[in-house]
């Protein structure tokens, strides 16, 4: 089955109806929760679009916006590496949606949104990883 594909409209309509839903900010968190329960694009799906979800935010007509200082705390090799231990644990799909779950409640490695935020194509990240494997 196809993935639904969402317009511009749509997206920005979700994030007004969630923030509507949700009390206090609007976080990428806080509405793929109220997404759960009531349907729409993803979180991810909506910055990919927008490019970030201050600013989808925004154009969705927001009257607060919350923006980030926060420093990347995980350089690009460190990403690879990360990514290259969940690829060579047995069991491992290989997969973006496999080591956001294999990355939830380990110390020391990028959770799923970091590494996609660093990295946007997966199988390109994976070629790097396992070529890191490798040496």
């Amino acid at each position: 089955m196809a993935k639904p594909t969402y317009t511009d409209d749509e997206m920005l309509s979700g994030i007004r109806a969630a923030a509507d839903g949700v009390d206090g900010a609007l976080t990428v968190a806080a509405y793929d929760t109220w997404r759960a329960q009531h349907g729409g694009a993803s979180g991810i799906g909506i910055i990919r679009r927008f490019g970030k979800w201050h600013e989808a935010c925004q154009q969705a007509g927001l009257d607060v916006v919350v923006k980030t200082t926060k420093k990347p705390t995980f350089s690009a090799e460190a990403i690879v590496e990360a990514v290259a231990g969940y690829l060579v644990e047995p069991g491992s799909r290989g997969t973006y949606g496999g080591y956001r779950e294999w990355a939830k409640g380990r110390d020391g490695v990028p959770s799923g949104p970091t590494v996609r935020n660093h990295f946007p194509k997966w199988d390109e990240l994976r070629a790097l990883a396992l070529d890191a494997a490798r040496d």
